[in-house]
């Protein structure tokens, strides 16, 4: 009888502790309208704008200082060249490259470095 209540407890406490850290790096829907990638604890969304592209940066749900990175935006177009742009911080955790366009088809990669710690980041959006 002790067993069998221990096997039911441990059990349970597997179930609970594997559904815990689904929820311990918050949303992954898109707060902006782009697309939302995670790369360890690091979270980017990517919105193509008229004005260009935007990239906005969260962990579990809190934004990160956009201004705390190095950043750039490599881009593999379904037809065409590589092409390497340089992220810009705007405000809080937002980095833009102003006038490019990503079209349907492309892969974009962010590349983050950490002016802290120079650790490195990479998110990869392949776009529709």
């Amino acid at each position: 009888m002790k067993n069998s209540i221990l096997a039911s407890l441990l059990a349970a406490g597997l179930v609970i502790g594997a559904a815990s850290p689904a929820l311990a790096h918050g949303s992954m829907k898109p707060s902006h309208g782009g697309v939302v990638q995670m790369s360890g604890e690091i979270m980017a969304e990517l919105v193509r704008t008229p004005k260009g592209v935007d990239i906005y940066l969260t962990e579990e749900d809190e934004p990160i200082a956009a201004s705390g990175f190095d950043a750039k935006l490599i881009v593999t177009p379904a037809a065409g060249a590589k092409t390497t742009t340089a992220l810009k911080p705007v405000s809080g955790n937002k980095l833009t490259a102003a006038g490019l366009k990503l079209g349907a088809g492309s892969k974009a990669v962010v590349s983050l470095v950490s002016k802290k710690d120079a650790s490195k980041t990479f998110l990869t959006f392949a776009l529709k």
